[in-house]
């Protein structure tokens, strides 16, 4: 009963975090001296509450959980929640955002290679942190000049019309940190339904913790698309996808090294899943014959992973 209470609350928070920061992120993205999708890729894109839950994990003694909950997360952002979205509405896929696309599918292969003997050590994980951060200051590099047209070009207009950049910016955090505490509710709420459950720990990382920690990212991309801005949010889950699979899976394995041998797979899939993105992605935009593709793919994979 306090699992399915914590998963409602959860949902409220999300809601209400994502809210918050798509309505702020134009403004904010002024204050910062970068575009809107930076916006996007680095503050949307950053996970903490993936990063804490997995270094957690990992130093109380459960690798699987964690190397699980960074890789699946990644799958599951990149198949059911852009598939669902697509569902409800087309997602769009602009140049600028098929460019990082293709750096979260490199950041994608950094982790499948790291887990490729089955084991990541200390080493490993601080390669991978180091090579988030460079891919931070590649991103801020390319969005501090860069031209903005179309739906983001309009959402900076109506940014510089409603506050000053200095309160959005602090907004956009609030969203943040409120769409945090709503992942931290649905963790605790989807490990309170499944303690029950007759899984080992990196099944439920793969599948149902995975998708627990992506809500708010699911949240967000619905409304974004409420403001007619989908590309902000189709950057975010890019971003966000680079960082679980650099940031997230070092840090884990910085705090104890990781035995990772049955996630080979799934790791696989995050990296290439970036560039299916692309190829689904049709007269720029994600749509329902795309959308249901991801949805179907994401159930496969779930029974593929519960049934190992």
């Amino acid at each position: 009963m306090i699992g399915v209470l914590l998963l409602l609350l959860a949902t409220v928070l999300l809601v209400a975090g994502a809210e918050l920061f798509v309505e702020n992120a134009a403004a904010a993205s002024r204050r910062l001296g970068v575009t809107v999708l930076a916006v996007g890729l680095l503050l949307a894109g950053a996970e903490p509450e993936e990063l804490l839950t997995a270094a957690l994990a990992s130093g109380s003694g459960h690798p699987g959980l964690a190397a699980g909950d960074a890789i699946g997360a990644n799958v599951t952002m990149l198949t059911a929640t852009l598939g669902l979205a697509a569902l409800i509405r087309p997602v769009p896929v602009g140049h600028r955002v098929r460019v990082y696309a293709v750096l979260s599918a490199v950041a994608g292969a950094f982790a499948a290679l790291a887990v490729l003997g089955g084991h990541v050590g200390r080493l490993e994980g601080g390669l991978l942190v180091i090579a988030y951060v460079v891919l931070v200051g590649v991103i801020w590099r390319r969005e501090r000049q860069p031209p903005v047209i179309g739906e983001l070009a309009e959402m900076e207009e109506e940014g510089e019309k409603d506050r000053s950049p200095g309160l959005a910016l602090l907004l956009t955090v609030v969203g943040l940190g409120v769409m945090t505490a709503g992942g931290a509710a649905a963790v605790e709420g989807a490990t309170r339904v499944v303690r029950s459950l007759d899984q080992s720990d990196t099944a439920i990382g793969l599948t149902l913790l995975a998708l627990a920690t992506t809500a708010e990212l699911f949240a967000l991309v619905l409304a974004a698309a409420r403001h007619d801005v989908g590309e902000v949010a189709v950057a975010g889950i890019v971003g966000s996808a680079a960082y679980n699979a650099t940031a997230t899976l070092g840090t884990a394995a910085l705090v104890s090294p990781l035995a990772t041998g049955s996630v080979l797979g799934p790791a696989i899939a995050a990296a290439v899943l970036p560039l299916a993105l692309l190829v689904l992605a049709r007269d720029g935009a994600v749509r329902r014959l795309g959308g249901a593709i991801l949805v179907t793919s994401y159930a496969a994979y779930v029974a593929l992973v519960l049934q190992g």
